[in-house]
């Protein structure tokens, strides 16, 4: 009953809104603040499809495909921990304890992934963890055999047990006895977890700048159930618990922050909300309890804990301990309506989200009071962070694991994750990256990192509840992506839209539409299911119906330009956020897709052929043309705004473009088609070298636009 409530009040809000137009206020010069690349994440580990094996010196075809589609989709930040797996991971030895399979150990050799990352995805950033528990593997020879417990019994083995190290069960799956932890894992101290910067930085001379976010291990909290074969000896009622996980935290932070000051720490790396306020630990007899932290006659959550333990021990050490507060969260409502107001948990005060449960621990007392039903998770941990680090604390958020429900179809996951990075975009969040990766995140993902620009702008909606907003501008000012998200479950919605403090020529300006996805269809930029539209504007104010359970973009190009650097809103470069991936690539340059469609670009057809073109110090009509650019016969043609390239032989090849100051703007990489096109309408115009790289050679390009 109360389900059948809950649908009948949102049709009725969908109903009532389809005859009444909603209205969008954009403003391009209010609220403007840097967005992060690392928002465009997920998370890779075994198991889950899209592999980036470590087990493998050999990168397969199948990881060389997983890998093109990152570049194509726009994925920026890749966390690699694998989760419980990392916190007994050795990299010394190369292999870890996996808490979810028996404490069995496996092969997990970081370098290896780590440079599959580097050498294939190269405007991808990654994330490791360090081992903040104490312990880490240190033998593959006593692992629990289920294989043969599965030929032998028909069934596999509860996979929770402690069995390596010779643990038991009986025919039903029972444990009869604990293997012995002393045979496979092993202490690892501070100075062990840190050692790989060493490693990696002046051994393997890894670029480190794109490894520079080091997540302080996983899910604290649950320790003393995920990680049992652990010899903790948390005791009831102290502090030794919270303690023993923040001391451990403070001499891995400043050791790592010793070895690579540029280095960014993300933690507590916290369990789901369930947790924020309770901690796990043994009472004196072994058992596991669970309760709030307890000094004295005061109750803390544990995150308001951490917090301000952490600022403690910065001003003791002087120096920055913490630079990402990083955690988890998994929502599990069943219903549509509870869905598509996710987002709403984090930054509205108003809001009763029925999944409240944890947080009921958040008063005074930390008591349970069922009366707590606003998470609003942004103001409260930035509260947290402020009483205890000062305003000015520097500490940027991150939620590092997500779920997108199954039962979701893919048309109301995308609506649910583009809330997500629209919230995220909105409320400054520096790294995002979902737990698993469903259908319709794909589509999502791509339109947002390839056509949202550089600089989050204000956006207001007179109902944001159905229908928010999430508006971005370039560095220049003179670009705006404007993104809608209607959550109408049925109905379409009539918008009336006003863009203030950014000129627009009266005029149609394209539009790319995401609606109606049933099954997984990304594939490339150029094969997905956007669709191309235009829309018409007059006096800076337009009128669109959006379709139910859809997402739009309405890509605008000002009249006059206006460079926000030099720009009254003191906007920060992106540079103060990101590092290699902060120079835009083809999210800049817009594909094809948001310009014109494939069927404006001339086919193969009528280019010209090399025999019957000129040479390439010939230039018709600001057409230049470049054949036979390598060994390969790639041949190049300047027209207008777009570069074309024909490629006869349709062997793959790889484009990179560097201005005059020598820095890369665009990458795209193993090209395997006959004809790419590059528009470079968002370039500035000058003077641009063109690489083209072949399995036969590199071979370079001068390019200049007027």
């Amino acid at each position: 009953m109360y389900k059948l409530k809950q649908h009948l009040t949102l049709v009725f809000l969908c109903s009532s809104f389809a005859f009444g137009a909603i209205e969008i206020s954009v403003n391009a010069s209010d609220g403007i603040k840097p967005i992060s690349p690392y928002l465009f994440g997920r998370n890779v580990y075994s198991g889950y499809g899209g592999q980036i094996l470590d087990n493998n010196d050999k990168t397969t075809a199948e990881e060389l495909a997983t890998m093109n589609s990152y570049n194509e989709m726009g994925i920026r930040f890749l966390r690699m921990n694998q989760g419980n797996n990392s916190t007994k991971h050795n990299w010394r030895k190369n292999i870890s304890s996996h808490p979810d399979f028996y404490n069995n150990v496996y092969y997990h050799n970081w370098n290896l992934s780590a440079k599959k990352i580097l050498d294939n995805i190269p405007e991808t950033d990654a994330m490791y963890g360090f081992q903040t528990a104490g312990y880490a593997a240190s033998s593959l020879n006593y692992n629990f055999d289920e294989i043969a417990y599965k030929n032998t019994y028909g069934k596999d083995a509860p996979r929770n047990l402690d069995l390596a190290g010779g643990g038991k069960v009986d025919g039903n799956g029972n444990l009869i006895s604990k293997g012995n932890p002393d045979l496979y894992i092993e202490k690892w101290p501070a100075d062990s977890t840190v050692g790989i910067l060493y490693h990696w930085r002046d051994e393997l001379k890894y670029d480190m700048k794109r490894l520079k976010y080091w997540s302080m291990d996983n899910e604290p909290e649950l320790w003393p159930t995920t990680h049992t074969d652990m010899p903790y000896t948390y005791l009831h009622n102290t502090l030794e618990a919270p303690e023993r996980i923040i001391m451990n935290f403070v001499e891995v932070a400043k050791k790592a922050k010793a070895i690579y000051p540029e280095i960014k720490l993300t933690g507590p790396v916290s369990a789901n909300e369930w947790l924020w306020c309770n901690l796990r630990y043994y009472d004196a007899q072994g058992n596991v309890k669970e309760g709030v932290v307890t000094d004295g006659n005061i109750r803390y959550c544990w995150l308001e804990y951490f917090i301000m333990r952490i600022a403690e021990e910065e001003k003791k050490a002087n120096m920055k301990l913490l630079d990402v507060f990083d955690i988890h969260w998994y929502p599990t409502e069943k219903i549509y309506e509870h869905w598509i107001n996710w987002h709403r948990v984090f930054f509205d005060t108003t809001y009763d989200y029925p999944g409240a449960n944890g947080i009921k621990r958040a008063n005074e007392g930390c008591t349970w009071d069922n009366s707590i039903t606003k998470e609003y998770i942004f103001k409260r941990i930035n509260d947290w962070l402020e009483k205890y680090m000062g305003k000015n604390h520097g500490v940027t958020l991150a939620f590092t694991e997500t779920d997108f429900v199954e039962a979701m179809d893919p048309m109301t996951r995308a609506i649910v994750y583009a809330s997500f990075l629209g919230t995220f975009m909105d409320n400054g969040v520096e790294i995002f990256t979902p737990w698993t990766w469903r259908e319709g995140m794909s589509e999502v993902i791509h339109l947002f990192s390839q056509y949202s620009k550089s600089h989050r702008v204000l956006s207001n909606s007179s109902n944001d509840s159905l229908v928010s907003a999430y508006s971005s501008i370039n560095q220049k000012a003179d670009s705006m992506t404007i993104l809608l998200v209607n959550r109408a479950e049925s109905a379409s919605q009539n918008i009336q839209l006003k863009i203030n403090e950014f000129d627009l020529t009266t005029g149609n300006y394209p539009t790319l539409t995401l609606s109606g996805l049933t099954k997984e269809t990304f594939v490339s930029r150029t094969n997905n299911a956007l669709k191309e539209g235009t829309i018409s504007i007059t006096e800076n104010k337009l009128q669109v119906m959006l379709p139910a359970k859809s997402i739009t973009a309405i890509i605008l190009s000002r009249a006059s330009s206006e460079n926000l650097t030099s720009s009254s809103s003191g906007i920060q470069s992106s540079s103060s956020i990101q590092s290699s991936s902060s120079v835009q690539s083809s999210s800049s340059a817009q594909s094809s897709s948001s310009v014109q469609s494939s069927s404006s670009v001339q086919s193969s057809s009528s280019v010209q052929s090399s025999s019957s073109v000129q040479s390439s110090s010939s230039v018709e009509n600001g057409n230049a043309f470049i054949p036979n650019l390598n060994k390969s016969n790639i041949s190049m043609i300047q027209d207008g705004e777009n570069l074309i390239f024909q490629n006869p032989s349709q062997n793959s090849f790889s484009l990179v473009i560097f201005n005059a100051l020598g820095q890369k703007i665009f990458q795209q990489l193993n090209i395997q088609k006959s004809l790419e096109m590059i528009n470079t309408q968002n370039f500035n115009r000058g003077q641009y070298i063109v690489q083209i790289r072949t399995k036969n050679g590199t071979n370079f390009q001068k390019v200049i636009l007027e």
